[in-house]
C-alpha cells in the first residue's frame, strides 16, 4: 500500500481570490472619520504615566467598587479619566 503525503504543492491556497470587498476601502474616508468620532475609544491616546503605587490602589479600589456597584468592571483608563475631567472641572 503506498500513501501520498500531502506536500504544499497538492493543497489547495489558502489565500483564495473572493469578489468580496474590503468595508474600510469601499467608503469614502470622511465618512470612516465620522464614524469613529462617534466612539469613545477611537478618539483616546496612548499615553504613559508613572504613578505611586498608592495611586494605584486608589485606581483598583475604585474599580472594584464600580463593579460591586453596577456589576461592570471598568477599565482603568476610564477611571482615570473621570478624575482628570472632575479635577479640571473643580480648578475651572
Amino acid at each position: 500500500m503506498e500513501s501520498k503525503e500531502r506536500t504544499l504543492g497538492t493543497r489547495g491556497s489558502i489565500f483564495r481570490k473572493t469578489d468580496k470587498g474590503i468595508p474600510e476601502l469601499e467608503q469614502p474616508a470622511e465618512e470612516m472619520k465620522r464614524r469613529e468620532q462617534g466612539t469613545s475609544k477611537h478618539n483616546r491616546i496612548k499615553a504613559t504615566f508613572y504613578l505611586n503605587p498608592e495611586d494605584v490602589l486608589a485606581i483598583d479600589e475604585m474599580q472594584s467598587n464600580e463593579f460591586r456597584r453596577i456589576g461592570k468592571k471598568p477599565e482603568r483608563s476610564e477611571l482615570v479619566s473621570r478624575a482628570i475631567q472632575a479635577f479640571k472641572e473643580q480648578h475651572s
